[in-house]
């Protein structure tokens, strides 16, 4: 498997499409379809590497085919070009016409218009832009834009008739149908809908078997007061005084009124 860096130079640009992926933690296969307005669409897409991946980027808008999800795309569509660019806009790679003998030939003009660009990416953020052959990307950056603007195919290619749309070099003139794979990518997305998300609410804890529904959280008991347990008052410190039982203090009255009737009886 070459990887990207060794395919440019030899490849060649005329569809222009922006692909992005962004951090899931496995790669996968997607199949994108879609239509043209005008000649001069740009169809954006951005992805994101989290690892050094093999990656695929295949038209099957000019020639058709069978496209990895299993859709037949028929022939007949605009000749297309993939332009990559890396996450700071920076111009990789384009290829208008596949070198490779990958994408087959049309059945009915019998040329292989098809884009195919594969290689090994490094981890980071990517762009991919696809467009209509003659409509390349200016300068060597996204934000440079691209040559022309409307439909411009009728007029700028000479064998086309004048006033036409969606006409390759050669005077067919195409459909507006655009389909391609990204093979080896995490999801896809298209460039517009790349819009900040809400941040995801907590989930609540799952809830018993049945309804499905979350738990009712308890409802708070306030804490029952403990009345206080009532202290001894603490004696003076020293020989405390200690209080006679009822008996001692009978039998000391009765000692005391004897001894009174025994000295009255001596006097």
């Amino acid at each position: 498997m070459k990887p990207l860096s060794a395919l440019m130079g030899v490849l060649t640009g005329a569809m222009v499409t922006t692909l992005g992926i962004s951090g899931a933690a496995f790669a996968a296969d997607f199949s994108l379809r879609g239509t043209f307005a005008q000649d001069a669409d740009v169809q954006l897409f951005d992805f994101s590497l989290n690892t050094e991946s093999t990656v695929t980027l295949r038209t099957y808008s000019y020639a058709g085919g069978t496209q990895a999800d299993g859709t037949i795309v028929d022939a007949g569509g605009f000749d297309p070009v993939l332009t990559l660019f890396d996450g700071d806009g920076n111009k990789l790679f384009f290829n208008d016409d596949d070198n490779t003998n990958t994408v087959v030939a049309d059945p009915t003009t019998g040329k292989a218009y098809d884009s195919f660009l594969e290689g090994v990416l490094a981890v980071g953020n990517y762009t991919l832009a696809l467009t209509q052959y003659g409509n390349f990307s200016l300068g060597s950056t996204l934000a440079d834009g691209f040559k022309f603007t409307g439909n411009f195919t009728g007029d700028t290619f000479s064998r086309c008739e004048a006033g036409s749309t969606f006409c390759d070099f050669t005077g067919n003139v195409r459909t507006n149908q655009w389909a391609f794979d990204a093979i080896g990518v995490l999801p896809l997305k298209e460039a517009d809908e790349d819009k900040p998300k809400p941040k995801p609410e907590p989930k609540p804890e799952p809830g018993p078997i049945g309804n499905g529904n979350p738990p009712t959280p308890p409802t708070p008991t306030p804490p029952t007061p403990t009345p206080p347990t009532p202290t001894p008052p603490t004696p003076p410190i020293g020989n405390p005084t200690q209080v006679p039982e009822p008996t001692t203090t009978a039998a000391f009255l009765l000692a005391g009124i004897g001894a009174m009737v025994t000295s009255r009886r001596k006097s």
